[in-house]
């Protein structure tokens, strides 16, 4: 990044607020190509327009204080809705313990595991919540999974010579509402803090073409913070971490299965070592933002036009 002029220790530490690796030098690329731009930006504008003066950033400062206490005070009547065994009101992260919050294989293959039929008891219930949530306003039914696999090996054809692995990959069948059963497919692609490789989700597409037809195609793009997919000109749909924990939790009747406090621990690393998030959490943590849209998702919370959260 072609920073040229002295950065403060004050930014530093709010940048840190904001994105707790600014300083191990691990900051993700993204954030460093849009944070050139807005630099680079506001170097242009300087330039052509007045100066922005101390008044501008002391108001503005205000408004950004505002804005956090309003989302503290909503975080506050969030918290106090929550039964005692929320993940976000856990102190156990189900992968911190081993250093592994942010390792991408360890949630791709618990997410494989727990979206399967196994022996945690769920079902396919989370793996139906998830289609039902991609697939806004439709009406599907699981009839059958035939495969959930996680590292999933794809050859990219005689073209290529490398393969390589999906993340997570699906298949079975659906019935809609008033529509014969049909065959599905769902490729979920996670990245926590590495990029895209050159032409990833591009070969995973070519390998998708091929697939027996009809089938439909899901591809999800999941991330922290749900940015857009670079090497694919397909639709990959895009999904933030916390919002498929959001997804989880509202599934109801898991209490009494076996893996119950196994998904609740999960959950709570997922908020924990992902979002950075002071769990158990309070309401006047530093960074109340994410838990605020993982409660609005959660209780099934809307905005009002003044901003205000409120009960559907």
């Amino acid at each position: 990044m072609a920073l040229h002029t002295r950065i403060s220790a004050a930014f530093l530490a709010d940048l840190d607020v904001v994105c707790p690796k600014a300083y191990d030098g691990k900051l993700p690329l993204t954030f460093l190509k849009d944070l050139e731009s807005v630099y680079a930006h506001a170097r242009a504008f300087s330039l052509q327009q007045a100066v922005i003066s101390v008044a501008n950033l002391t108001s503005l400062a205000e408004d950004l204080k505002t804005w956090r206490s309003h989302h503290q005070r909503l975080l506050q009547q969030y918290l106090a809705q929550l039964p005692s065994d929320d993940p976000l009101l856990g102190p156990v992260s189900l992968f911190g313990t081993m250093d592994y919050g942010r390792l991408e294989t360890a949630h791709t293959r618990t997410l494989a595991w727990m979206l399967d039929n196994r022996e945690h008891g769920f079902g396919t219930q989370l793996l139906e919540a998830l289609l039902r949530y991609l697939l806004k306003g439709r009406q599907i039914r699981l009839t059958h999974v035939d495969q959930v696999k996680s590292e999933y090996l794809v050859d990219y054809g005689p073209a290529r010579t490398e393969s390589g692995r999906i993340d997570v990959l699906a298949k079975g069948r659906w019935e809609e509402m008033g529509k014969e059963e049909v065959s599905w497919l769902l490729v979920i692609e996670a990245k926590i803090d590495a990029e895209e490789s050159e032409e990833q989700l591009s070969q995973y597409d070519d390998w998708l073409e091929r697939c027996p037809q009809p089938t439909e195609v899901i591809r999800v793009f999941l991330t922290p913070d749900g940015r857009a997919a670079r090497t694919s000109s397909a639709e990959w749909q895009v999904l933030k971490f916390v919002e498929l924990a959001s997804v989880f939790r509202r599934v109801s009747g898991l209490q009494d299965t076996p893996g119950y406090h196994f998904l609740r621990y999960y959950l709570t690393g997922v908020l924990k070592d992902i979002y950075r998030l002071p769990v158990p959490i309070s309401s006047d943590c530093e960074n109340p933002y994410p838990a605020v849209d993982y409660l609005k998702s959660v209780l099934g919370i809307g905005e009002t036009e003044d901003g205000y959260g409120q009960i559907r």
